[in-house]
């Protein structure tokens, strides 16, 4: 693929991205999700524990107001613990000097707490009601013959690579030496991830000194997985998943690296099949 070729395909990545950006449906789609509430550490495990497929969550009475859907009857509440503020009255003893002398004297004053009590939340799969938005972005499995060149490809670079089942919205993530693919995807689905998260390898591992913000990591990947897809004709809505993310930052800020690591990828894969 010519540097020409890669300057025209990011150029159309941004176009179409602003694209997606300015539509009524992915406004739609932020719209509905940021009126979903962001739960601690500690509340993520309890929400796994008692139901690992957990994917949207709100309260009973949430479903209704904000989303005019309904729990359905005979539904088990997930526990989770919300924190709560109350007041209370706490003796203290105050200091004071009084003619060269330290004096103590209780003093009653209201102090504000905050303790945690247990709250009951309900996942959509529990519910029924308006239809959500959907925000398709899987790939066509188009070209499965793709995938073992491809893994043959990073075998030869060292990185290990992992199918295992993730949570429905992680395709996938690197670690710095080896790669976890969702193995719910379909293969060619696998060729787009594992493009973006050797992207990562390469990129983000060690390589490179510059500050960069998640929005920089994630569209360099991206669009590295993007040229790869364009070469081998797959379709990837790559545009759809950085509409999420891009803000500000100009791709052809990061044209070298980007031509230089989904070249090497294409090449790999090439000398694979």
């Amino acid at each position: 693929m010519s540097k020409k070729k890669v300057k025209e395909l990011l150029k159309e990545l941004d176009e179409r991205i602003d694209k997606i950006q300015s539509s009524k449906e992915f406004k739609e789609y932020l719209k509905f999700f940021s009126k979903f509430h962001n739960y601690s550490y500690h509340n993520i495990l309890l929400i796994k524990m008692q139901k690992p497929d957990a994917k949207l969550l709100a309260g009973y009475k949430q479903w209704q107001k904000k989303f005019n859907r309904y729990v359905k009857k005979g539904e088990e509440g997930i526990m989770i613990l919300a924190p709560y503020k109350y007041k209370k009255k706490v003796t203290e003893l105050k200091k004071e000097v009084n003619e060269g002398n330290i004096v103590e004297t209780e003093v009653e004053k209201e102090k504000e707490f905050v303790s945690f009590r247990p709250v009951y939340v309900f996942d959509i799969s529990q519910t029924k009601g308006e239809p959500v938005p959907s925000w398709k972005i899987e790939v066509k499995d188009t070209r499965k013959d793709l995938l073992n060149p491809f893994i043959d490809y990073t075998s030869e670079r060292g990185i290990i690579v992992e199918f295992r089942r993730l949570r429905d919205c992680l395709k996938g993530y690197s670690e710095g030496g080896k790669v976890v693919i969702n193995d719910k995807l379909n293969d060619t689905g696998k060729v787009a991830v594992l493009a973006h998260e050797v992207a990562h390898e390469d990129l983000h591992y060690d390589c490179d000194d510059r500050k960069l913000t998640e929005e920089m990591v994630e569209l360099e990947a991206e669009s590295v997985s993007f040229l790869v897809s364009e070469y081998f004709n797959i379709d990837n809505p790559s545009e759809r998943y950085l509409a999420l993310y891009k803000k500000s930052y100009d791709l052809g800020e990061s044209f070298k690296r980007i031509n230089r690591v989904s070249r090497n990828i294409i090449n790999g894969i090439l000398k694979s099949i």
